[in-house]
């Protein structure tokens, strides 16, 4: 298979499970964050959790509660029933929480709300702004906790809050991107040697670190609840499982060797690409530890550019070597009769 046609495939396979999405939103869920909300109070009644460490608020309300969210102008907001959820059409912060904040001019915290039903379930997320309002706040030299927020409700008519805390991390050490360049300074005295036995050893301890971190950072990505782990998020999960047994599948059998490995190094490229963001700030958004979540980024970034890299020169020093061989087959010897 030419060169070209295999990247192509690899991209394409590699790029046909995307990023993890919101249900309700349909944005791209963070891997990582520098401000994370945590909640000190729920009212009875009612259970919450915030998603993407400061951006949505998910809350559930038993069968037999009302709860009314109010807005930011303290109007209605969100109304959860025993028959589902219903937005107020006529509330200016329905329209502040979408893509493109627009208000009409009819609305406004006095108009009579008219609801539109947008769940049958029980629970719901939306995007709360008020959850990192306080993020523009000057912090203190060595401060994480920012401050207190509050999203006032109404429970069966009573006038209560869901109350918590936001807090700030700093950005990780750059220390987390040297392993990638000493991996990438080191492939060219690696290449330079030219060594068959050398070439294969490093390009299978390559793919193998490559496939393992690409794979457990999509797990460790699907498997972190938003605030539960959907259905969707558990095809993926096993839809990823199967795409590492064919790449390995691929990898073990010589004539699928080098397509086998263009996938693992441009699959380990693109998920490392995808959660780049836990080198790059405080608070990491995964179920593994953040240390661990941190490891497997480096190690496929690190590990898909190598041996992308690995691969491409090998292709050129081959393709060298076959045109001196056919050179040398086409030479005639001194020796031959003219």
């Amino acid at each position: 298979m030419p060169l070209w046609t295999a990247a192509v495939v690899a991209v394409a396979v590699a790029c046909a499970l995307p990023a993890r999405a919101s249900a309700h939103a349909g944005v791209t869920a963070p891997a990582a964050t520098s401000f994370i909300a945590r909640l000190d109070s729920v009212p009875l009644g009612l259970e919450a959790k915030v998603v993407d460490g400061d951006q949505r608020l998910w809350l559930r309300a038993q069968p037999n509660v009302t709860a009314v969210v109010l807005g930011f102008q303290g109007e209605p907001y969100l109304r959860f029933t025993a028959g589902g959820i219903a937005a107020n059409t006529r509330s200016p912060t329905y329209y502040l929480n979408r893509s493109r904040p627009l208000v009409p001019p009819h609305v406004g915290a006095h108009a009579a709300p008219i609801w539109h039903l947008v769940s049958h379930a029980l629970s719901y997320s939306w995007h709360e702004d008020r959850l990192h309002a306080l993020a523009a706040t000057a912090l203190a030299p060595g401060s994480s906790y920012v401050g207190r927020w509050a999203v006032p409700l109404l429970v069966n008519g009573k006038r209560t809050q869901i109350r918590g805390g936001l807090w700030h991390a700093d950005p990780p050490s750059l220390i987390w991107f040297w392993p990638i360049v000493v991996l990438l300074a080191s492939l060219p005295a690696v290449i330079r040697l030219r060594r068959s036995r050398l070439d294969a050893t490093v390009m299978t301890v390559l793919a193998l670190a490559t496939l393992g971190a690409s794979t457990t950072a999509r797990l460790g990505r699907e498997l972190y609840g938003r605030p539960t782990v959907s259905g969707w998020q558990l095809a993926v999960v096993a839809i990823t499982c199967l795409f590492a047994v064919v790449m390995a599948w691929m990898y073990v059998h010589p004539e699928w060797r080098w397509i086998g490995a263009m996938l693992i190094a441009v699959t380990g490229m693109y998920q490392g690409v995808v959660v780049v963001a836990t080198l790059l700030h405080g608070f990491v958004l995964g179920v593994l530890p953040p240390v661990a979540e941190r490891i497997t980024t480096i190690t496929a970034l690190a590990g898909g550019a190598g041996l992308l890299a690995l691969l491409l020169t090998s292709a050129g020093v081959s393709s060298e070597e076959e045109e001196r061989q056919t050179a040398a087959t086409r030479t005639p010897s001194l020796d031959s009769p003219s």
